[in-house]
């Protein structure tokens, strides 16, 4: 097992930023986190921005990000600073034309213990965003969002709900010229602080915690999430919630397929915890459309979506999803770096 991991893996073709944004600049809130290391890596290797911003509160992580040599110092700068912080927020954002809004309190169980907390980062930090975009007229904001807020069951996932209405009401008023959209998306394959490399690590000592074999979660990969961000700033025309279709597995073949001599512990459910996850709320299915590869849910205001509609009853849900085998998530981690052959 190694966790070493490629950049991009998987990353074949050029994903360059449309014209009109082509030689920008790009700030990226949770910067140091592992969706904008993601990011951060694409723009650095496969398109011209001038500078990436890395707008981030962890100072250590800070530290460690200009350590690596993978991070170009000439077009990568760090910023301290926190969403909650509006002045800060909108200091930085001065002649920036992209944002990605990756900063995000996740921990489903520190969420439940924390709700206020959760909710001035998740909620008001997106707030902050919004307006410093708007007062620096910045051209494009997508940010990241869970399947958790679907249905949420969770503060986590309420919080995320709440952020997702932020930037699709903030696009419908629409102040300036000003873009706003949203990628939902399932689990980041080992994502810091994730199962992954928690299973990994655990694993070395012959027993994984397991709080429910039959609970089924989205995994998405490196590459899969920077296409998605990709085609959202390529092909969206405002107020679009971009959905990546991805695998789904069982959380007992998870770690079997991380180490199948290990033991596997059953600890239970935590606060908060859903069994099961969904991509697309039913309520949604009039403005969804599917691509194959993706969906997306419109505005009521598109008039020509595009795609395919779906049933009534549509959802896409992680335990009737196909489900990955334990050679298939075996393979999935492999080429995320993960796992070695």
């Amino acid at each position: 097992m190694s966790e070493s991991r490629d950049p991009i893996p998987g990353s074949a073709t050029a994903r360059a930023l449309p014209p009109d944004l082509q030689g920008k600049r790009v700030l990226i809130t949770g910067g140091t986190g592992t969706t904008g290391k993601t990011l951060t890596l694409w723009l650095l290797s496969e398109t011209d921005t001038e500078e990436i911003l890395i707008y981030s509160r962890d100072e250590q992580k800070h530290h460690e990000l200009q350590l690596d040599p993978e991070f170009d110092p000439a077009r990568v700068r760090s910023v301290i600073g926190d969403v909650r912080d509006l002045d800060q927020l909108t200091h930085s954002l001065k002649d920036v034309s992209v944002v990605f809004h990756t900063a995000a309190m996740k921990h489903v169980h520190l969420a439940e213990q924390h709700p206020i907390e959760a909710h001035k980062t998740n909620v008001l930090g997106t707030r902050n965003v919004v307006e410093a975009a708007l007062a620096q007229k910045v051209d494009r904001v997508i940010a990241s969002s869970t399947d958790k807020a679907v249905d949420p069951a969770n503060v986590y996932g309420n919080t995320k709900f709440m952020m997702e209405l932020e930037l699709l009401n903030a696009d419908r008023e629409r102040a300036g010229n000003t873009r706003f959209d949203v990628i939902r998306h399932g689990n980041m394959l080992g994502s810091k602080g994730s199962v992954v490399p928690l299973f990994i690590e655990q694993a070395k000592k012959g027993c994984l915690t397991i709080t429910y074999p039959a609970m089924t979660r989205f995994w998405i990969g490196q590459k899969d999430l920077v296409d998605a961000f990709h085609r959202c700033l390529s092909q969206s025309g405002g107020g679009e919630i971009h959905i990546p279709r991805s695998p789904a597995c069982r959380i007992d073949v998870l770690a079997h397929a991380i180490s199948e001599e290990a033991n596997q512990d059953v600890i239970g459910m935590r606060p908060g915890e859903k069994q099961h996850e969904v991509l697309t709320a039913i309520s949604e299915g009039p403005r969804l459309r599917d691509f194959g590869s993706h969906l997306v849910v419109y505005p009521p205001s598109s008039t020509s979506p595009g795609g395919e509609p779906v049933a009534d009853d549509f959802q896409l849900r992680s335990d009737l999803a196909p489900q990955l085998n334990i050679s298939e998530m075996r393979s999935l981690l492999q080429s995320e770096g993960w796992l070695t052959e």
